[in-house]
């Protein structure tokens, strides 16, 4: 029977990064918006889990207090740290599944160093070469992104960097037209050239609003309509009849809290494919809805940037992007610098295929630059 590799300490670091030229959502919602004469801070976490046997994993990057994580990590102490299904059983239910998933992410980081293998290896590789997708800043009040033409602009830019893939995300306009009116604006751009998604973030009031939008999408040739509506994304019956009377497909479930659920929306014939999210459920539920998901002959699509993203998508076939997230056409990229040893979140960060490569060291591959994490620190907790 292997050794335990008992769980000694676990470290928890808040750390804020502040972007020039955004603003916050419309709504108090925690995403931004641009705006050249604002700074818009956010505050992220930092997770390091210390094991008997010298191994450190990390993972950092996370939207999730820090302070919540610290007080949950507590009962991991004296754990095995490769028991990471008995830790996601116990967390999974919302309330503490953010939580459960910064620390599952340190797991598997310390599970691959322990091993001398990439997390995806442990997993089983798939690939390891990603497409990725161009997925914008929230449209805006004024200047870039801020009118149907200079989405339509930017998606042209987006395809000579060599994306496939565009996402337009419409958020604080309230007027239905100016979504209708961006959509046929992307279309007229690239259709044909590129996969053109649309996330309206559960914005639209009426369902009425949400099929106008979404005929919209089929006249552009879309290749999915995402969260469309305001009762937010869970209603299986309305997304069924939504689903029915278009042809583009729906992407649904990222504003569900488990994995059942989110599943349970193809099942019930309100959405196309599966949306999983590694800071709601960690590797290891979004590696189980994957594989869910396949064995329904449905897709599966990450949700979000990042190292576990990029490696949960080489161990998934049924996959077909990773989400350059946030990206806009003249600010510099929307998450903190700090990745000393890779490029995966920021607008040029592809090849000219529109492919990034997966890492192959040990664990997720990551050298954190944690000089930066502790000089943007807004506290740290360490649990022992």
């Amino acid at each position: 029977m292997p050794t335990p590799v008992k769980i000694t300490k676990i470290e928890v670091e808040s750390f804020a990064y502040a972007l020039q030229g955004l603003t916050q959502r419309l709504g108090g919602h925690r995403g931004g918006l641009y705006d050249p004469d604002s700074t818009y801070t956010r505050e992220y976490s930092a997770v390091r889990v210390h094991a008997d046997n010298g191994v450190i994993g990390e993972y950092a990057g996370l939207f999730v207090s820090a302070s919540s994580v610290a007080e949950y990590a507590k009962s991991y102490i004296g754990t095995n740290a490769l028991d990471r299904d008995f830790h996601y059983q116990r967390g999974k239910s919302p309330g503490t599944n953010s939580q459960m998933a910064a620390l599952d992410l340190a797991l598997w980081d310390l599970a691959g160093k322990a091993a001398d293998a990439p997390v995806h290896g442990l997993l089983g590789t798939y690939r390891r070469k990603i497409p990725a997708y161009a997925s914008t800043i929230d449209g805006a009040m004024k200047g870039p992104l801020s009118t149907p033409e200079s989405y339509g602009d930017f998606a042209i830019q987006c395809k000579e960097i060599g994306y496939k893939g565009f996402k337009i995300h419409p958020y604080p306009w309230s007027d239905t037209r100016d979504h209708i009116n961006t959509v046929l604006a992307v279309g007229e751009s690239v259709g044909g050239d590129l996969d053109m998604m649309l996330d309206s973030y559960c914005l639209y009031e009426t369902y009425a609003d949400a099929l106008k939008v979404g005929r919209a999408c089929d006249e552009a040739g879309f290749y999915w309509y995402e969260d469309p509506y305001s009762d937010g994304g869970v209603t299986n019956f309305s997304h069924k009849r939504l689903r029915e009377q278009l042809k583009t497909m729906l992407l649904q479930g990222e504003k569900l809290g488990t994995i059942e659920q989110r599943l349970d929306m193809v099942i019930q014939g309100a959405s196309d494919m599966t949306r999983a999210d590694v800071g709601v459920q960690g590797l290891t539920g979004s590696i189980k809805l994957a594989h869910a998901s396949e064995a329904l002959g449905v897709d599966c699509e990450p949700h979000w940037t990042g190292p576990a993203q990029l490696h949960l998508l080489a161990a998934t076939k049924n996959a077909n992007y990773y989400e350059m997230s946030w990206v806009h056409p003249t600010l510099p990229g929307f998450s903190p610098p700090i990745h000393k040893n890779m490029s995966i979140d920021s607008l040029h960060d592809i090849d000219s295929d529109g492919m990034l490569e997966v890492s192959d060291e040990p664990g997720f591959g990551v050298e954190y630059d944690w000089d930066y994490i502790s000089r943007h620190s807004t506290g740290k907790v360490t649990i022992d």
